[in-house]
């Protein structure tokens, strides 16, 4: 254990800074009151900031899990288990695409990014669910942070991949305006908030998700889950994903048609190593499944998609 004094700003945030060696990989923590030890950001895409507090309005463990979001858990635990049934009828589409964190990053120990949500959105079909944006750092990472909208309120979800089975929603919170005076920000006209999830307990493979409040210029802990990733994926996403029926009167998945006018974006993907921060490009991540969205793959006409940064800010627009 070895102990470090940060001047400046640093010192004044952050009382102590903890540096610990497991398996060759340098983990930085801070200590704060009240607040489990967290990876200091080094060059966040905001301020650095210390942990305090829990995220408000936050929901945890089996009451996260409530009716009007249940058919949606359901979905997503249908769509990443083939072995589960019931499946998915013959009808519902699914697809996703923006940025793969490659799987040679396994040494990532946490991921920042800032993301759309819509509170005006409602999908027409109550079966339907996009997820987007949806974040899960590295194979072997306990959380996925979800951006979920139905024909409901939209939610945030961190989804625990190491509970027994790794298909539950750990923690959840609704996107209001209440949410947003605290959390919210506005990246290219449309509200975003920030998060990151960091391995927290390399020894037992503890993950933490945490919310940045833009009030209180500090993180805030969301969930906490560890164990082992149940996920069966070798590599980390920020991705634009969907469930949806096909309008046949379009040809478009009906998701295609509530999402015109709108576009989805995740913005600000940084990843830390032991070299430190820096954001996803080219050497540490790509574009996946595809460059771009093809439309006729994706059932949607007007869909066009682009990295406008690669692979740090990718856009999901429907004309």
């Amino acid at each position: 254990m070895h102990t470090f004094t940060m001047p400046g700003r640093a010192r004044r945030l952050l009382r102590a800074i903890a540096a610990a060696t497991v398996g060759g990989l340098m983990l930085v923590a801070a200590s704060t009151t009240g607040a489990a030890a967290r990876p200091v950001p080094q060059s966040p895409p905001g301020p650095s900031a210390p942990v305090r507090g829990t995220v408000q309005g936050r929901v945890l463990g089996a009451r996260a899990v409530t009716a009007r979001n249940r058919a949606a858990v359901e979905r997503f635990r249908q769509l990443r288990s083939s072995t589960r049934t019931p499946r998915l009828a013959d009808s519902t589409h699914h697809e996703w695409w923006g940025t793969k964190v490659s799987a040679s990053s396994h040494a990532l120990t946490s991921v920042i990014a800032t993301q759309s949500v819509d509170t005006s959105l409602r999908l027409t079909n109550s079966d339907d669910v996009l997820y987007a944006p949806t974040l899960k750092p590295r194979d072997g990472a306990c959380i996925e942070m979800v951006t979920v909208h139905t024909n409901d309120q939209p939610q945030i979800w961190a989804w625990d991949w190491c509970t027994s089975t790794g298909q539950d929603v750990g923690a959840s919170v609704d996107v209001d305006s209440s949410f947003l005076k605290d959390y919210g920000t506005t990246v290219n006209g449309r509200s975003a908030y920030t998060v990151e999830v960091a391995l927290t307990d390399a020894a037992s493979n503890t993950w933490t998700a945490y919310l940045y409040d833009y009030a209180t210029k500090a993180w805030q802990t969301f969930f906490t889950s560890g164990g082992t990733d149940q996920a069966g994926v070798d590599y980390g996403w920020d991705m634009f994903e969907f469930y949806s029926a096909v309008d046949r009167s379009t040809g478009n998945v009906q998701v295609c048609d509530d999402l015109s006018g709108r576009t989805v974006e995740s913005s600000s993907l940084q990843v830390q190593t032991s070299a430190g921060w820096s954001p996803a490009d080219p050497g540490n991540s790509s574009a996946f499944p595809s460059d771009s969205m093809d439309p006729s793959t994706y059932l949607c006409s007007g869909v066009a998609s682009s990295m406008v940064t690669p692979n740090s800010d990718w856009q999901v627009s429907v004309s």
